[in-house]
């Protein structure tokens, strides 16, 4: 799963007040480069945004468990 968007993954990550500064714009950073790496064709089979969790939650099962199980 990715966020929507780097801006509200710093605003998740800053919202939770666990982190140090350091740490955020760290895993910031990573994150900026695997989001543009998710871009790149064939990387993966499924790219499930975070942005509403029972439809991600929804979209995730619907993609891992097939209709048979």
């Amino acid at each position: 799963m990715q966020p929507p968007s780097v801006e509200i993954l710093e605003k998740r990550l800053r919202g939770r007040g666990t982190d140090k500064e350091e740490d955020i714009l760290a895993r910031l950073k990573q994150a900026e480069k695997e989001i543009e790496y998710s871009k790149t064709p064939g990387v993966h089979d499924k790219i499930i945004v975070n942005d509403d969790l029972e439809k991600a939650w929804a979209e995730f099962k619907a993609f891992c468990v097939p209709d048979d199980a």
